[in-house]
């Protein structure tokens, strides 16, 4: 082999080797995980002693791993992973409160606040009213919950209470709003289904971080400091830059 080839061809290995470490790095920085039968990948990210400085991810998307269940925790909330969908962006979540309840009573509305996700277009709401005082013969009560007293319990397919035309805030003592999945509810078997239901979950779609959606526009990994509480860039071919990928400089 003559001298120039041999130098182009010496160049080649060279860039190849390059690719193939960054690439590796990359990989390997925001590896996906396992708990359980959850994959814990990118923005997800398994909570450890040992990523709990720096991780690949979004900061409201750590999940812990308990008895092989994946764990998620809102400001307010506690809620088990049933599955994680990459390839749609969604999240099915099961309230721990409720999963061993035969009559399952549930305690609170759920609550995103302000962390990058919504509900989906496969979720519908179910509006509880729980130890009501007063209430019209007509309307079918929950029987799983019956008080010793005249109080009793109640749930309708969220505004439908409305129409019924009754004041049911004035009436009992707590009123909260759960999200179920739509394919779980029939109309006819609500009284009798709901339960079944909520041990199902809901679902949420994520959307970009916003201090991440330059970074994933330029097909980089967002990375968080908990010490600088600031994010950076990872890129594919292994740089760390402050927003994008298209911007850094090697």
């Amino acid at each position: 082999m003559s001298k120039p080839y041999y130098s182009l061809f010496a160049v080649f290995i060279i860039l190849v080797t390059c690719h193939a470490q960054t690439d590796s790095n990359t990989s390997t920085v925001c590896a996906p995980s396992n708990c359980g039968n959850i994959s814990i990948g990118y923005p997800f990210w398994k909570k450890s002693d040992t990523n709990v400085g720096e991780f690949c991810g979004y900061p409201e998307f750590g999940l812990e791993c308990s008895d092989d269940h994946a764990i998620i925790k809102f400001p307010t909330d506690t809620y088990q992973v049933a599955d994680i969908n990459y390839d749609v962006r969604s999240i099915t979540l099961l309230d721990i409160d409720v999963l061993d309840q035969p009559c399952p009573r549930a305690r609170h509305n759920v609550s995103l606040q302000n962390l990058p996700l919504s509900f989906s277009s496969l979720d519908l709401n179910l509006s509880f009213y729980f130890n009501c005082s007063s209430y019209p013969a007509s309307v079918e009560h929950i029987k799983c919950m019956q008080q010793h007293d005249k109080n009793q319990s109640y749930v309708f397919l969220a505004g439908d209470e409305v129409e019924n035309g009754y004041g049911w805030v004035r009436q009992c003592d707590e009123h909260v709003v759960v999200t179920v999945k739509q394919e779980e509810i029939d109309g006819t078997n609500l009284i009798t289904g709901f339960g079944d239901a909520m041990k199902k979950g809901f679902v949420l779609d994520w959307v970009s971080a916003k201090d991440c959606a330059a970074c994933e526009d330029s097909d980089g990994y967002c990375r968080y400091n908990h010490t600088t509480k600031q994010s950076s860039c990872l890129c594919r071919d292994g740089r760390t830059v402050a927003k994008s990928c298209k911007k850094g400089t090697l």
